[in-house]
């Protein structure tokens, strides 16, 4: 897949490595950088506060613990973000649950809709279709 030298940059925060490489190449075909994925808060806190970001993709509960503690550094440093997960939208703390919201299973048009969204990044690129291996 074609990584874009200065497309928006996208964390992604998915503690599955399939699905977050699977995000990975969404997020690549919507014109994006991708960040990651970081598979624990561990790795992805550094990301998170030090990065230059436009944009984050959240899994809920991670290998180590839940995604709050970087959900809170991306919420005060104003960068917006979405949750692609499996569980509910209660699951979530009551701070975050007007955020974007994905649920797992996905497909690809509905990750390319979130992109978009979140990066401001045309509408077109979110209906690409993604080329079949």
């Amino acid at each position: 897949m074609p990584q874009s030298a200065t497309g928006p940059r996208v964390l992604i925060v998915e503690d599955q490595l399939s699905v977050g490489m699977h995000l990975a190449g969404i997020v690549e075909d919507c014109g994006c950088r991708p960040v990651g994925p970081a598979c624990t808060v561990t790795t992805a806190l550094p990301l998170a506060l030090g990065e230059p970001l436009d944009a984050a993709l959240l899994d809920i509960y991670l290998i180590d613990q839940r995604v709050e503690p970087v959900a809170g550094v991306l919420q005060r440093r104003g960068i917006p973000f979405g949750f692609v997960t499996a569980y509910a939208r209660d699951s979530l703390p009551l701070a975050f649950r007007m955020r974007p919201y994905l649920g797992k299973p996905f497909t690809d048009h509905e990750v390319r809709a979130l992109v978009a969204a979140l990066t401001g990044q045309p509408a077109t690129l979110a209906a690409a279709p993604v080329p079949l291996p």
